[in-house]
This record gives C-alpha cells, sequence and structure tokens, in this order.
C-alpha cells in the first residue's frame, strides 16, 4: 500500500507574509517573523510528519 501526500496537504502560504517572505516595518523589508522568512507555514500534517522524521533520522 502506498500514500501520496501532496505538498499542500504538509505546507500553507504564511498569511501574515502572503507568501513574501518579508514584512514591511517603517519602510523597511524585514523577515517575516511567522514563518522565518519562508514564505510558508506547516499544517498540522507537516508538523507531525517533520517530527517524525527528525525522530527517526
Amino acid at each position: 500500500m502506498s500514500v501520496i501526500i501532496s505538498t499542500d496537504d504538509l505546507e500553507l502560504t504564511c498569511p501574515t507574509c502572503n507568501g513574501t517572505d518579508y514584512i514591511v516595518v517603517n519602510d523597511k523589508k524585514e523577515p517575516c517573523s511567522s514563518c522565518d522568512g519562508k514564505g510558508v507555514i506547516l499544517t498540522a500534517l507537516g508538523q507531525t510528519l517533520l517530527h517524525f522524521i527528525k525522530k527517526h533520522s
């Protein structure tokens, strides 16, 4: 049996920066603190999978 997981199931566009990786503060671009400048945040399934991989590697 195989399981297919789409990347859409693992991560979502960051709602704080809308996927731009930065926010504007005082007319200056700064890395988004919500997504650490990645533009995406992990879903619950993504966090679970990441935890599993870290635990078993």
